[in-house]
């Protein structure tokens, strides 16, 4: 039986159980199953598998409960008991399963993406669902500008067609620390470069924000000689993307955002009431120390950065 057949005959087996896709999940009520938390995987390895080590250790500490895993069936075969979701792409299958009512969390979505994916669902169904979002708040990117980058006040963005929806909030994040946005939306492939090239020479440091059509396996790189071309540097949303060139980035790991839909899930087992979708808790901070010499700048060590903005949040 192929993977998609496998997955739909145990579907009518799965209700009663809370999925955390990709991680998304999903929890379960008093059965047979009840206590069991299942993790639908986008992907084999990597920040997926430290993500489910992260909500299994977490969830194991409820006595009597257990954590079952799959892949999504593009993603490979099924394993364990059954589907969960932990990635973009295992959200989206799992949101589409037509029998599927039971509660979903998501884990390492793009809040632009788990936005989209609720907006396809009909009320009811969308108050099923809930996310640890892959990005971080706004407030913390551009309080990581302000510690790292003291004195630059022209921030600026590309946004597109996923990531438009943040440029409201972010001209009102950024406006009332009394620093200026300059922005453009793109449409279209074509039109990339030429906004990017426009709004870093307007501005002083340019902001990152998940969206595929701004920065994906074909557009990372050229975006960042076009910032070390201008002499602006790129603040980024990943560690990966600081390791690449970036000047510097506030992530979450898989392992503590794991930690974090693991605590998520523990406390639906004992009280079945998923909270409001929300951004990481835990976060760190990572420098490109060769790209800071490149342009000249002397950011504080990586820690120091982290504890201000940590301790700007608690103020």
């Amino acid at each position: 039986m192929r993977p998609a057949a496998v997955m739909s005959a145990r579907l009518p087996r799965l209700r009663g159980r809370v999925w955390l896709l990709g991680l998304l999940a999903w929890i379960a009520p008093a059965t047979v199953l009840a206590n069991t938390i299942g993790l639908l995987l986008s992907g084999q390895g990597g920040g997926y598998a430290e993500a489910l080590e992260a909500v299994s250790a977490e969830v194991r500490k409820l006595p009597g409960s257990r954590v079952v895993s799959g892949l999504t069936p593009n993603a490979g075969s099924p394993g364990g008991a059954g589907p969960t979701a932990v990635g973009t792409r295992a959200a989206q299958h799992l949101l589409r399963v037509p029998e599927l009512r039971v509660p979903v969390l998501c884990l390492l979505v793009p809040r632009s993406s788990y936005e989209t994916l609720v907006s396809g669902l009909r009320a009811a169904d969308a108050r099923r669902v809930s996310a640890v979002f892959l990005d971080q708040p706004l407030a913390r990117q551009i309080e990581l500008i302000r510690q790292a980058l003291p004195g630059l006040n022209r921030v600026g963005t590309v946004t597109g067609p996923d990531s438009a929806r943040e440029l409201d909030r972010l001209q009102q994040a950024i406006e009332a620390r009394g620093i200026k946005l300059v922005s453009e939306r793109v449409a279209r492939d074509s039109e990339l470069f030429p906004a990017l090239s426009r709004v870093m020479s307007d501005s002083d440091v340019f902001l990152a924000l998940p969206d595929s059509r701004v920065i994906n396996s074909d557009t990372a790189q050229n975006l960042l000689l076009t910032s070390y071309r201008l002499r602006s540097p790129v603040i980024g949303y990943s560690a990966a993307y600081v390791r690449a060139g970036a000047f510097a980035a506030v992530f979450s790991t898989p392992q503590q955002m794991g930690l974090q839909a693991g605590e998520i899930a523990r406390a639906y087992l004992r009280s079945p009431v998923l909270p409001a979708p929300q951004y990481p808790r835990n976060f760190s901070v990572a420098v490109n120390r060769q790209v800071s010499r490149s342009l000249g700048l002397e950011p504080d060590e990586d820690t120091v950065l982290r504890d201000r903005i940590q301790r700007s949040e608690r103020e």
